[in-house]
């Protein structure tokens, strides 16, 4: 679970859980930075997928490059 307290972002493991579960405390500027920064890795990702199946799956990269575009949620890549 995510939830923000003023300036802090609060990402509780398991939110059900009866015991309690380990809680990570981060500044809202820091959330937004590691967000931005998985968004482009997985961008990168696509990417180099994309070149892999060119080289080895060339009738198959454009299905294979949307397919995984469609898992990741993300756009196609230029």
């Amino acid at each position: 679970m995510a939830e923000r307290v003023g300036d802090t972002v609060r990402l509780t493991l398991d939110a059900h859980a009866k015991d309690g579960s380990p809680v990570i405390e981060l500044p809202v500027d820091q959330v937004r930075m590691l967000v931005t920064g998985a968004q482009q890795d997985l961008q990168d990702f696509l990417s180099l997928a994309g070149t892999w199946a060119e080289q080895h799956l060339p009738a198959h990269a454009a299905a294979v490059t949307a397919a995984l575009a469609r898992a990741l949620d993300l756009g196609p890549t230029q």
